[in-house]
């Protein structure tokens, strides 16, 4: 049930991104973008660690696989934007921060479009 829960902090990383554009498009305030990307990096530790319990308990056998090394890159890089706008008056995104939650949110797409070539099925040709 864990693995499901991913899509929340997800969820959360893409409207952090989508207000950065809004920022860059706009000039709204950016502290709601910082605080939509503490609550996914909060949410996503806890699912993470769910997830880890998950295996060490309930499926000892199960490998790790590449998607959580996904999940992994894309909760790292929103730390690395939540970072870099610390220092910044009323959490305005420098160009590196942005850049990084816009890798991040290539990164939750890379991770969903591995899992959904993982579970189609591939057709017999011939």
């Amino acid at each position: 049930m864990p693995r499901r829960l991913v899509a929340l902090p997800f969820a959360l990383f893409t409207a952090a991104t989508a207000l950065d554009v809004l920022h860059l498009l706009t000039g709204l305030p950016a502290v709601l973008t910082w605080h939509v990307i503490t609550a996914g990096l909060l949410l996503g530790i806890a699912v993470a660690a769910a997830e880890w319990l998950d295996r060490i308990f309930a499926e000892p056998r199960v490998r790790t696989s590449g998607r959580d090394l996904g999940i992994a890159v894309v909760l790292l890089l929103f730390a690395v934007s939540w970072v870099l706008r610390l220092g910044q008056p009323e959490w305005e995104p420098t160009w590196a921060a942005v850049l990084a939650g816009w890798a991040g949110v290539a990164g939750v797409l890379g991770v969903t479009a591995a899992r959904r070539l993982q579970r189609t099925p591939v057709a017999a040709t011939g």
